[in-house]
């Protein structure tokens, strides 16, 4: 589709549909298009084109004597011609930074921030996933006592993130200096991947590490794979208020969704293994194929590493060219964050 070109005639008629597909939901008729200010094409003509925009597949319609809607084809090639490179404004970029400034604390460390920031900038549900990129390199651990039996494990990476767990210290026999030894753990591992770590804790390999069976048992729990890692969503009334979304099967679609958070981790690290920012229409990801929903997804980062993605998911007919930069701009501005060292 990237090669496909439309005739200036054909492409002013093709966004003046979407611009008002996106705008009302609703089935565009040729004389909606002709009534927009500076268009000088008839009815008759508008007609025309649109006919050949079916051909083409960008549009369809509901039954013969409608107007007509973009299909998933047609919002891709508006997405790729006129959104992907979009900027956002310099507007949405000091309302951001200015959000991150009055939250630094929180923001860098808390996936639920984050994915509260990008639902309250678009107005759609708000989701942060992490991991998403490489295995996460150890930086330290430190063990801090809970009192009783429980100890909070601090797993610090090299991406600048913070993974905190509660661990039991039950087993009989173990009784160690935590400080001592959180700090010969992270001299022994600092470098590795934490999948490293986890093979290394192998039954086998402990044992040429000089470590009891008591305390391999406990680092195996303080380094436990969190599966599909930490996934947040926020926002999700923004959805379920959607006038978009007024039929119930289309409610229950989208907190099917927002529900199957191993799921959506998934789809979203998948598709973000060749690219920094995605967008999903429709039926081009089965998440969003049976709401009729869209997804945006991108990147951020911390010396060089990939450390997680944020994005939203919407109505299909969400304004793309609003909510594509603004979840750039969030990535970015997080990225920045990141490189900063602005943990607060």
């Amino acid at each position: 589709m990237n090669g496909l070109n439309l005739s200036r005639r054909e492409s002013a008629v093709f966004e003046a549909i979407v611009e008002l597909f996106l705008r009302t939901g609703q089935p565009v008729a040729s004389r909606e298009v002709s009534a927009r200010k500076g268009q000088r094409l008839s009815p008759a003509s508008i007609r025309g084109v649109m006919a050949r925009l079916e051909e083409l597949g960008f549009l369809t319609r509901p039954h013969p004597s409608a107007g007509c809607t973009p299909t998933d084809r047609g919002l891709r090639f508006h997405i790729d011609r006129y959104v992907q490179n979009a900027r956002p404004s310099a507007a949405v970029r000091r309302r951001v930074e200015a959000l991150f400034g009055q939250s630094k604390s929180v923001a860098v460390d808390d996936l639920g921030w984050v994915a509260g920031l990008a639902a309250t900038l678009t107005h759609e549900a708000g989701i942060a996933v992490r991991p998403v990129g490489e295995d996460p390199i150890l930086e330290s651990l430190a063990l801090v006592p809970l009192g009783g039996d429980r100890v909070l494990a601090v797993v610090v990476t090299a991406d600048g993130w913070v993974e905190k767990r509660a661990v039991s210290l039950e087993d009989p026999g173990l009784e160690v200096d935590l400080g001592a030894f959180a700090a010969g753990v992270t001299q022994r591992f600092l470098g590795q991947g934490l999948d490293e770590v986890r093979e290394c804790l192998a039954e086998e390999a402990s044992l040429s590490m000089g470590l009891s069976p008591e305390e391999r048992h406990f680092l195996q729990k303080v380094f436990q794979d969190p599966g599909d890692g930490e996934v947040q969503v926020a926002g999700a009334e923004n959805l379920i208020e959607n006038e978009a979304f007024s039929e119930v099967g289309r409610i229950r679609s989208v907190v099917r969704v927002l529900e199957d958070r191993p799921r959506l981790a998934g789809e979203w690290r998948r598709a973000l293994r060749t690219t920094t920012t995605r967008v999903f229409i429709g039926s081009e990801s089965p998440l969003t194929a049976g709401g009729n929903l869209g997804m945006v997804a991108t990147l951020f980062y911390k010396d060089g590493y990939t450390v997680g993605a944020v994005g939203i998911v919407g109505p299909r007919r969400m304004p793309y060219g609003q909510v594509v930069p603004v979840v750039e701009c969030i990535g970015e501005t997080l990225s920045a964050y990141l490189a900063a060292g602005e943990t607060g």
